[in-house]
């Protein structure tokens, strides 16, 4: 009995000095997760937001929502422990400077909450006798662009008008400039300014971009074609989609009629045809041109067989009246017989056996709009942009993509956008939630083909919950390309947004990036105290246990523990101790 007693003292002994290092621990862990900051908080370091406005007439465009709309661009830069406002007062500029009309009080004033990319600073176009244009001229009048870039530094500066590469009439140190003249025929132009970096990356800035109608009595013309294909799992290849340059339609009621070289029946699609007036486009997706519905008879069906080159010529009727006809060249692969590999999880010999040249080439960047949202409605609308280039001298194709939303924020449903046109989420949209925050999948049923040195913009809009974090949140974006990536680093990309209780008052706790604590999940706090509990039921009843307190109170811890703890619970002894531990050094 008195042994059984002696184990029951020195397992209770043993739980107590368990129990002590246990919540010990657990204060430690929570001064750390919580208390300690870092050194960088105490230095104030940074990063920097780029935010902006810009003007529109109203006589050209009546919404906000497209900065080539613009004609005026101001930009501003803060540190992002604060909100960042750009001011754009139409007053600021002479009646006399601008080529419009337009009462100056009517102008409208639009706001961009993030710049990703502000390596060109400005853009300014301007008539042949010096006026601003607000955006629409005749098609006898010149239109004069000066671009500034934010240093001198930069190589092949261009101007892009219309997609054609242009060298501009004059560089000075920082700044390009073109005079663009005869714009008989088209009813828009389009102009970027752009130059490339050390590392050769192509400069894209919102802040360089126009476009510019034409006052014309033509109503509208035909200007271009772009038709992409695709690979199909058969071998044979397929048209994925077809747009065709316009300018802006004023009626529904269009009709194309294909045809073809070497010669195939010609086709006329009345049905299916997506008009973009303010685009000034018109399309046909994969879907419909392959639908016998849409056309008068048959459909693009009757190219399945085909193999090499192709010259598709669309012809737009408006009203039953031709307006115009553009031709585009496509390439028909040569249909592959043998069984299709599995292309995924490829051996390092197969790696090895694929030139760099032949590798997939992307690169992706992701924005958002807003450089900070609030947790109520009406005020915590994020809406992020995320591009994908190109980089490869041929087209490439991309499986999917892949967002992870921050902590505490949603998506909103049918808020995507590709390449300016909405889609629809049950076709190629998969939201998943992931804990309190969801994963975006973006999947065609065919892979996106991307040509040369194009991108592939997806735009979508989330909203931040009351569960989000205070603080700087990151959004990672992940691309999954078809072929094995030259770089696989160069397809993920992530863009911080600020949550905060007042964007316009944000304190220096939601200026940082926020921590959170091994405690802060209820399962862990859970399993701690089970862990706690089960382990003082083993020391207490199990034999185990009574063998682990042993070894524990004969340890050279535990007796170091015990030593200390008596200059708290019995000095005199404490003293009695380290007197008898001094002699026996001394011996």
């Amino acid at each position: 009995m008195d042994r059984q007693n002696r184990n029951t003292k020195k397992a209770t002994k043993a739980l107590i000095v368990v129990g002590v290092i246990l919540l010990l621990a657990l204060v430690a862990a929570v001064i750390y997760f919580y208390t300690i900051k870092d050194r960088e908080d105490d230095e104030d370091d940074f990063s920097e937001v780029t935010c902006g406005c810009y003007l529109i007439d109203p006589a050209v465009v009546n919404d906000c929502g497209d900065p080539k709309r613009a004609f005026v661009f101001n930009l501003n830069t803060v540190s992002s422990d604060k909100t960042c406002n750009a001011s754009c007062d139409i007053n600021d500029i002479a009646d006399n400077l601008l080529n419009s009309t337009t009462p100056k009080e009517s102008f409208k004033s639009c706001t961009v909450r993030s710049i990703s990319d502000t390596r060109c600073e400005n853009m300014i176009l301007k008539d042949q006798d010096g006026k601003i244009i607000t955006g629409r001229v005749n098609p006898t009048d010149e239109i004069n662009v000066e671009a500034t870039f934010d240093k001198s530094t930069y190589i092949d500066y261009t101007f892009k008008v219309n997609t054609e590469n242009i060298i501009p009439d004059k560089v000075e140190g920082n700044k390009i400039s073109k005079k663009l003249v005869d714009f008989e025929g088209v009813n828009s132009v389009e102009i970027i300014a752009t130059a490339k970096d050390a590392q050769g990356d192509q400069i894209n800035s919102i802040v360089c971009r126009r476009v510019v109608d034409l006052q014309t009595s033509i109503g509208t013309t035909v200007t271009g074609m772009v038709a992409l294909t695709e690979k199909q799992a058969d071998g044979r290849t397929k048209i994925s989609s077809i747009t065709i340059s316009v300018g802006q339609l004023t009626s529904d009621n269009v009709k194309i009629r294909f045809s073809f070289q070497p010669a195939f029946t010609t086709l006329t699609a009345s049905d299916a045809i997506t008009i973009e007036s303010a685009k000034g486009t018109i399309s046909m997706s994969k879907l419909d041109l392959y639908d016998t519905k849409n056309f008068s008879s048959d459909s693009f069906n009757i190219l399945n067989d085909h193999t090499g080159e192709l010259d598709i010529t669309a012809e737009v009727f408006v009203n039953d009246v031709n307006i115009g006809s553009a031709t585009t060249n496509v390439e028909f692969e040569e249909i592959d017989t043998q069984p299709a590999e599995d292309p995924t999880d490829p051996t390092p010999e197969e790696e090895e056996a694929i030139a760099d040249e032949d590798k997939s080439n992307f690169t992706v960047s992701k924005s958002v709009a807003q450089s900070c949202v609030e947790r109520t409605v009406g005020n915590n609308l994020a809406a992020y942009t995320i591009t994908v280039t190109n980089k490869k001298s041929a087209a490439d194709s991309i499986t999917s993509i892949k967002d992870k939303l921050p902590l505490g924020f949603t998506y909103i449903e049918e808020s995507s956008t590709i390449n300016g046109s909405a889609i629809s989420d049950s076709t190629m949209v998969t939201v998943t939630p992931v804990g309190d925050s969801q994963e975006i999948v973006w999947q065609p049923t065919s892979p996106w083909v991307v040509q040369p040195s194009g991108t592939l913009i997806i735009v979508f809009e989330s909203t931040a919950t009351g569960s989000s974090i205070p603080g700087q949140n990151l959004n990672e974006i992940i691309v999954n390309p078809v072929e094995i990536p030259l770089d696989p680093e160069s397809l993920r990309a992530e863009v911080a947004i600020t949550v905060a209780q007042d964007c316009d008052n944000i304190t220096e706790e939601e200026a940082t990036t926020p921590s959170t604590g091994i405690f802060d999940n209820f399962v862990v706090r859970i399993l701690f105290g089970v862990m706690i509990l089960l382990t003082g039921w083993l020391i207490y009843v199990r034999p185990e246990g009574n063998i682990l307190s042993e070894r524990i109170i004969t340890s050279r811890i535990y007796e170091e523990l015990q030593f200390n703890s008596y200059k708290i619970t019995n000095p005199r002894k404490y003293f009695e101790e380290k007197t008898l531990r001094k002699k026996s050094k001394v011996r």
